[in-house]
């Protein structure tokens, strides 16, 4: 699903998220199997949640091999009540990279777009004076749904 299909109570405050969090935390799978983390830098365009990468990445084979991965904001302080995005996504090639983004000016063969479809959300909120987190979440299955509860 693109980003401009996401419900409002998660694209809008995990746009803002994104753009000003950079960056965010990618997690893409090895040929053995287990887990890659790699900073990158995401960019809206209009709808469309871009990622760009150098071509001859560990995390560039990981899409190619797989395209399943996880995007994540990440949390410098964990009483900061900064709130988090999670996307569980597929990333596709994309042919094209927006002005502005930071790969422009770059001759092709030194980054590679790719578009992540969306399979689920959750962006998670937290109250740190009441003690309390906030999960938004989002699957086609489960649709939206909210849920509360106390922290820690």
């Amino acid at each position: 699903m693109s980003w401009a299909a996401l419900p409002t109570a998660i694209a809008d405050p995990g746009g803002e998220l994104l753009e000003r969090l950079a960056p965010a935390m990618l997690g893409t799978l090895r040929a053995d199997g287990r887990p890659r983390l790699s900073p990158v830098e995401a960019h809206l365009d209009g709808g469309t949640l871009l990622i760009g990468v150098m071509p001859r990445s560990l995390k560039a084979r990981d899409l190619e091999r797989d395209p399943r991965c996880t995007l994540q904001t990440m949390v410098g302080d964990p009483d900061s009540a900064e709130p988090e995005l999670k996307l569980y996504c597929r990333a596709v090639a994309s042919d094209g990279a927006p002005a502005g983004a930071w790969w422009t000016g770059r001759a092709a063969e030194d980054v590679l777009v790719y578009e992540l479809g969306v399979d689920e959300a959750a962006l998670v909120e937290w109250n740190v004076d009441r003690g309390e987190m906030t999960v938004t979440s989002w699957s086609p299955a489960r649709g939206t749904r909210t849920t509360r509860r106390p922290y820690p």
